[in-house]
Order: C-alpha cells, then structure tokens, then sequence
C-alpha cells in the first residue's frame, strides 16, 4: 500500500512540475479571454477558458485562415481595445480569417475572403480591405458582438502569442473542436 502511494505522490509531482515548465516556457497556456462573449458558441460565453501553445508560431508556422489564436490588448483611457504584443491589460481570442496580402469583404451577410467565401456565419456587411505585410485581420464567431479587426483593425503578427487548441472550462464543455459554427451569432452576451 504505501508503494502505491509513493508511486502515485511521485506521478504527481512529475505531473506538476511538468505543467509549470510548459507554462513558464509558454509552451501550454492556459487563457481566461477577457472577451468571451466575441467567441460565442464557439468559446461558451462569461466564463469560458482555453488551453493555448505558443511554440507553433514562435518557431514552426505563421497563424493560418481558421485558426483561433490568443492576442495581447491594451484599454485605452476612452475604453477602446487595441492590440499591442507589450500590453497586458486583456487578452483576445479571435479567428484569423485573413493573411497579409489577402483581400476581405463582408457583403450579402457572407464574409468573402479573396472573393471565396470563409464561413457560414452571418455578419452584416463591412468595406473591403486588403491586409498589409506581416498583419493578419481577425474575426469573432459572434460576429454580432465581436470586438475584433472590424473594430480596431488588422493585427500585426507580434501581437498573436498563441493558437487556441481546447475549450478546458466550464467542464460540460470540454471540447478540442473548435472548427467554424454557421448560422445567426448569439449576438450580446448577459454576464450579469
């Protein structure tokens, strides 16, 4: 009896410290956004938490159309959000439906990227806008109440940090698919 335990105890620690050197080496980050409500269904709304990695686009691959990725924000005094890689005051995650040098338009309720269309999930009409060098724009799945780059613009690549992998909270809804809904966005989410 007191091997097994001894056993398991050991496991644990191995466990444990395992966790904190992936988290200390930003190699599995665990990310409560600030802005769930801009992920809905995708992320549950209020208090929805992912499990993130920061090594593929550190070291392997640029982010891709599709992914879900984790972006450093600041609050301005006026409360507007703007992403910036030194700030710490939010933290964003949001889909990236377009790469630098493509071309993205939001018409007949259809985002096109390219003049293809990216998904199945209703969005009101925005301008085309043709993505810079090195910048990725980003939407919410909730594209009703998404604070995203429709809002403040396209993101430069410094400021992704991490790609989206699993939904680890609330336990119901634990999930690693996290491919595009379609349909009408839940539109704004009551925390309250």
């Amino acid at each position: 009896m007191l091997r097994w335990i001894v056993r398991a105890l050991a496991i644990l620690v191995i466990v444990v410290a395992a966790l904190v050197v992936l988290d200390f080496a930003e190699l599995l980050v665990p990310v409560e956004p600030d802005d769930t409500s801009s992920m809905a269904n995708t992320i549950p709304g209020c208090d929805g938490r992912v499990l993130s990695q920061g090594l593929t686009y550190r070291w392997f691959t640029d982010p891709s159309p599709g992914d879900i990725v984790a972006v450093h924000a600041a609050v301005t005094d006026d409360g507007d959000v703007t992403p910036d890689e030194d700030a710490d005051d939010r933290t964003l995650v949001l889909r990236v439906a377009a790469d630098p040098g493509d071309v993205i338009v939001g018409r007949a309720g259809t985002v096109f990227v390219n003049d293809v269309k990216f998904d199945d999930i209703a969005t009101e009409p925005f301008p085309e806008f043709e993505v810079p060098n090195e910048q990725y724009f980003l939407l919410g799945d909730n594209r009703a109440a998404a604070i995203d780059s429709r809002t403040f613009g396209p993101v430069l690549g410094d400021t992704i940090f991490a790609k989206v992998f699993a939904v680890f909270w609330p336990l119901r809804d634990i999930t690693f698919r996290l491919g595009q809904g379609s349909g009408a966005p839940p539109g704004k989410i009551d925390c309250g």
